[in-house]
């Protein structure tokens, strides 16, 4: 075995094409992340000229505005359920509900909510279910004149997606708003959201998406994030880090060409009836949002109509990152599996001329980028580790060749961190600046590795078919303020 094992990795022209592979994906990899700067940068600007022409103050007071649900599922939120429920309900925006979704929660988040809110239970056997769902036991409704326009579903446990769609079912508004029960919403995110809706003729908006933040260690009162503060733990801070570069240079990017493949499940838009005329959020995978973005573009494929996914580049809600590595492993194994899952799912799209643009070049760079990406990262550590084995490796082309690539990484996350402070002020002080620049230099080193690690752990449990749901989120819960 040993001996094979050193003639496949001894031999000569292995090596110069594991070389070539590697070499061309990351060079490959590298023109997309430069457009991705320059795709960027041209939206930004984009969007700072269109809020001039129509900004929040004349939304807010117009009165042919489409109305909003927004659905927040919650199971075992008790920690911070109420905050956020109030962060939920103070948002501004003239026709919108809210409709929190407890599934079958074991902690006390329910009580809570009755007792906060003086919630009165209600039947729930007329809700007409077009999406089906887990049973919905009872409708909770405030007694208090300033909360009219919060419903709680009470419903068996059936996961997020199964959730998402019941609170779609219980809708009557034009277009639904999907996030999570633990997230902080901006006050005028409705308002902004809803924008592109108003301003696009051409074309109809099957999503729409926001930047989500990082809101660990930061003031919350009354609901409101009150004070932004950079995370004071390594790993939520280089999710900072993380969250600018991929939302700003990669779904603003991919937005600015109508190759947004995924609005976040933290805070997407969509209209209610097409989200119904797909079956609603598919339950059986843990990549609910990316696999519902796909499906809806790939209806109006089929339809032949004229569409856009449209990502936001402001930051409009604020959620609570993995606070330590077991966290987040968790969360990545989860992502992994669900990306896994999506592309099985959508698999015909590949280079199939029938989806245009979605199956010659989104779908393919999702396939071989992002879901390729820790394979091949995976594989370069052990071709890495067998040539210098066997002693293949010229250590100091090696060297110069980690050193060009860690340079690269380092000034475009050195560009995304710079490109968000200039357009929007948040961590703009020059100790957060260099906190931020800091941990982006330490991301390959103490971050990245253990990434991958989640990402392997994900497809590996798929490989052998070993069955896990979204695994436990554990929340220390926002810093909430009094005064």
């Amino acid at each position: 075995m040993l001996n094979n094992l050193q003639d496949f990795f001894s031999s000569e022209n292995v090596y110069l094409a594991t070389t070539y592979l590697f070499f061309a994906y990351g060079i490959i990899l590298m023109f997309f992340y430069f457009a991705g700067i320059v795709l960027a940068n041209r939206a930004i600007n984009k969007a700072k000229k269109k809020s001039l022409f129509l900004q929040v103050n004349d939304i807010v007071s117009a009165t042919d505005i489409p109305s909003v649900t927004l659905i927040a599922p919650a199971y075992n939120e008790g920690l911070t359920i109420i905050e956020n429920v109030k962060s939920l309900l103070s948002i501004q925006y003239p026709y919108y509900k809210l409709i929190l979704v407890n599934d079958g929660s074991k902690d006390d988040s329910l009580e809570q909510l009755i007792k906060e809110f003086q919630l009165e239970k209600k039947d729930a056997t007329f809700i007409t279910q077009p999406i089906p769902t887990a049973s919905v036991k009872y409708i909770y409704q405030s007694k208090l004149s300033k909360y009219t326009h919060l419903t709680v579903l009470d419903k068996n446990n059936g996961g997020r997606a199964d959730a998402l769609n019941a609170g779609i079912n219980f809708a009557t508004s034009e277009l639904v708003v999907c996030t999570d029960a633990d997230c902080i919403i901006e006050q005028d995110a409705l308002l902004k959201m809803v924008r592109p809706y108003l301003e696009e003729n051409e074309r109809e908006i099957i999503a729409c998406g926001g930047g989500i933040g990082i809101a660990n260690d930061s003031v919350i009162k009354n609901g409101v994030l009150k004070e932004l503060r950079l995370p004071e733990n390594l790993v939520p801070l280089v999710q900072v880090v993380e969250y600018i570069r991929a939302f700003l240079l990669g779904r603003m990017a991919w937005g600015e060409i109508n190759g947004l493949m995924l609005v976040s499940g933290a805070f997407g838009m969509y209209p209610r009836k097409r989200v119904i005329e797909v079956g609603g959020f598919n339950a059986k995978t843990v990549g609910e949002d990316l696999e519902l973005c796909i499906r809806l573009r790939t209806l109006m494929e089929d339809l032949k109509l004229p569409y856009k996914v449209v990502y936001l580049p402001e930051t409009l809600c604020w959620t609570e990152g993995p606070p330590d590595y077991n966290v987040l492993i968790q969360q990545r194994d989860r992502w992994a599996r669900g990306l896994w899952e999506t592309l099985k799912i959508h698999k015909k799209l590949f280079l199939n001329p029938k989806y245009r643009h979605m199956g010659f070049l989104y779908y393919p760079y999702w396939l071989i980028f992002e879901f390729g990406a820790p394979i091949i990262e995976f594989l370069g550590i052990i071709c890495i580790v067998a040539f210098a084995f066997f002693g293949m490796i010229n250590w100091p082309m090696a060297i110069l060749i980690f050193f060009s690539a860690y340079l690269v990484g380092c000034i475009f996350s050195t560009a995304a961190i710079l490109m968000y402070v200039k357009s929007f002020k948040h961590y703009d002080q020059p100790k957060q600046i260099v906190l931020l620049c800091l941990a982006a230099y330490l991301e390959p080193f103490l971050y990245h590795p253990v990434l991958v690690y989640g990402q392997m752990k994900g497809y590996y449990k798929k490989i052998f078919s070993i069955k896990s749901g979204w695994g436990t989120m554990t929340r220390k819960g926002f810093k909430v303020s009094d005064t």
